[in-house]
């Protein structure tokens, strides 16, 4: 009896072991839905393009300069059945324009679309002003919307006519919200192969591409997925989803994907940020950076005329110019097979951001910096 209460407690225990083992386990299988790494190819959004005039304006808009705006309103005119000439056209409450939008991937005639409105000529705010009929074309050059409307510019410029004025703001370019019309209906990938589609990584990866193929093999059945590069992966629909891409897609999109972490620095030198993302690994390496500084100093002094002379006091700029060096020391760094390790390592300069990207450039120069850097 002793001995089967002893096999049972021993066995409670491994079975409580096992359990405790399996928590950490599944907590570091750290996935991404297959949605939002990846999108159908072919499924995306379309620019459009045109020239317009807006009207309305309180007298800021273009000069009598800009030609093809008095162009635009004789044009304009004509079409109302009035004859005018260039010598008529002299008003400010006109601005010619540049009329943008994005077409939505799943478009229909009907359906509407924000527009960017953005002055082209002189005019120095759209404030108060209206979109007159645009059409908005594509890079095939057909129409496939047209806008009209009123303009948001989100902000405002006053000017006193005294030479104070006051802007917050760009108030040369404003929107229209839901001011184009769409045309044509958009025609996308997977209306146009019954058989299966395309998705496309946002970030190319082989092994991101690899596990993306296992995990719609293994939820849908061996065959449905190849990966023809590291950025796109072919989709074979299985019976069950013949001629119904959109039920796949919903079901597929909730599919759990290990995505590989790609190890790269981004760096943005007009504002001094870097940003680590990925697996970063920093070889020992020994750094010696310095900070020059550079001071120009002016002053004035006033040299008095000789004792026997009417000349006025004559005054006399000197200018000093005084450099300065700090920091030349060589720091040793261990490295760091982690992110938090690199950060770590990085901190023991003690440097500023700016100072760090070229440290960081220098790093990735001498092979000690194990990632890709990307500047913008």
């Amino acid at each position: 009896m002793k001995t089967m209460k002893r096999k049972l407690a021993a066995g409670l225990l491994s079975f409580a072991l096992l359990a405790v083992l399996a928590i950490p386990l599944r907590a570091s299988a750290q996935g991404v839905l297959l949605k939002d790494i990846a999108n159908v190819q072919g499924v995306t959004a379309n620019q459009l393009i045109g020239y317009g005039v807006v009207v309305g304006l309180n007298q800021t808009g273009d000069s009598t300069s800009v030609l093809f705006t008095s162009k635009t309103i004789q044009n304009i005119l004509q079409t109302f059945g009035l004859s005018t000439n260039s010598t008529d056209v002299r008003t400010r409450d006109v601005a010619a324009v540049i009329v943008t939008a994005k077409l939505p991937p799943f478009a229909h005639s009907g359906d509407n679309a924000d527009v960017l409105v953005s002055a082209l000529g002189d005019s120095t705010t759209l404030q108060g002003g209206t979109l007159l009929l645009t059409e908005l074309r594509g890079p095939n050059n057909l129409v496939y919307a047209t806008a009209q409307g009123p303009i948001s510019v989100g902000g405002f410029s006053a000017d006193t006519g005294t030479g104070n004025s006051i802007a917050k703001n760009f108030v040369t370019a404003g929107r229209v919200p839901g001011g184009a019309v769409i045309a044509r209906d958009m025609v996308t990938n997977l209306q146009q192969d019954p058989s299966g589609f395309s998705y496309v990584l946002s970030t190319p990866d082989y092994k991101t591409a690899a596990h993306t193929v296992a995990a719609l093999n293994h939820r849908f059945g061996s065959g449905t997925a190849h990966a023809l590069d590291a950025a796109t992966v072919r989709v074979n629909l299985p019976g069950k989803y013949t001629n119904d891409p959109v039920s796949f897609l919903a079901d597929a999109g909730d599919l759990s994907i290990d995505a590989d972490q790609l190890a790269k620095v981004v760096i943005n030198e007009r504002t001094g940020t870097i940003v680590m993302g990925g697996d970063i690994r920093l070889a020992p390496v020994a750094i010696a950076h310095g900070n020059l500084s550079i001071t120009i100093g002016t002053t004035n002094q006033a040299v008095p005329a000789g004792p026997f002379t009417n000349a006025p006091t004559v005054t006399q700029t000197n200018t000093t110019v005084k450099t300065s060096e700090s920091g030349q020391k060589l720091i040793y760094i261990n490295g760091g097979s982690s992110l938090t390790q690199v950060v770590r390592a990085l901190n023991t300069i003690g440097v500023s951001p700016r100072d760090l990207i070229a440290i960081v450039q220098s790093l990735r120069e001498s092979g000690s910096l194990q990632a890709d850097i990307d500047i913008i």
